[in-house]
Order: C-alpha cells, then structure tokens, then sequence
C-alpha cells in the first residue's frame, strides 16, 4: 500500500532545517525544509492524532492556502522534523503551533511508517493523544475542527480526505 505523508505548510518553512535520513531513519545530512533531500535519503514527519474521552477523532479542515492538499480533511497533525529534533518532540512542537496546546500529557507514539510524500519519500511517526482540553486552532493554517466518530471518517463522511489521515484513522480506531 502506497500512502502520502502530508504535513502543514506554513509561512516559516523556507528558513527551517530540517534532518535527512538514510532508509534506516539514521540521520546523515541537513538542509533547509525546502530542498529537495540528497539522492536516496528521506525526510521526516511527525504527527499526532488526537481523540477525545468519549473516543472521538479530532478531524480538521486544511486551508485552502497549503501547497499540498488544500481544502481537505485530515487527523494528522503535524509537521517536518527539525535539525535535531526527535519526533515526540516535534510532534509537540506541531500541537502547540496548530492548536493551542502547550502540552500533551500521555502522547505515544503509535507507529512509524516509511511513505510516500507529494515532494519525495519520508518517514512519519505518528502519535496517539487524548485530548483534556478544547484546541485553539491556527486559523492560518486550520479552516476548521471538530471531535467526530472515527466510523464517520472511514465510511467516507468527510471528502476530501488526506490519505495518509484515512490509513491513520483506519490503523488506530480498528472497527
């Protein structure tokens, strides 16, 4: 199976640096979030999929700004590794930018896959939160959210929808 790994893009990327790695996710060289990675290595993703008490997903709206894609659903919030960054902490670094939340008490990581990404291979790690509390959503860069049965979004109730959110939603919330 073939997934797309899928990330906001925000005003900052062009000054980001970012770690590149090799097939074995083993840092090798840096560069800016912008370029293109060396022959054969990967970028890296973090994201975290986050549910509520009573089990629901926390979907979101992708603006219709994103270079990739606008306008779409999605349960993946996250963003590109930085130079030296581990991916729980970059997948904190991408709650608290995205929506508010400072800190994210009992996040885990719940599986790391090699994918294919609109702009090259990557590696995402994905992580399993239960939120306390309301988000507070960038509205640069989230057009709307909401708690809603994960059942909803596996039978198509949200179109369009990122895959790499669908295979998430599929893997974590198994029917």
């Amino acid at each position: 199976m073939r997934l797309r790994c899928v990330v906001m893009q925000t005003r900052r990327v062009t000054h980001e640096q970012v770690d590149h790695v090799d097939p074995g996710d083993r840092v090798v060289a840096q560069g800016r979030r912008t370029d293109a990675p060396p022959a054969g290595l990967l970028r890296r993703y973090a994201a975290t999929v986050c549910s509520d008490h009573a089990g629901r997903v926390l979907l979101y709206r992708r603006t219709p700004t994103v270079r990739t894609y606008p306008d779409h659903y999605d349960v993946l919030v996250g963003g590109a590794v930085r130079t030296g960054e581990e991916y729980l902490a970059a997948a904190l670094r991408e709650l608290r930018e995205e929506l508010g939340w400072t800190a994210a008490p009992g996040i885990a990581e719940a599986y790391r896959v090699r994918v294919d990404d609109p702009h090259g291979a990557c590696f995402l790690t994905v992580h399993r939160w239960v939120a306390d509390r309301p988000p507070r959503p960038d509205p640069r860069e989230i057009a709307w959210c909401g708690f809603v049965a994960p059942l909803t979004v596996m039978t198509g109730g949200y179109t369009p929808m990122v895959p790499a959110g669908a295979e998430a939603v599929r893997r974590l919330f198994p029917l």
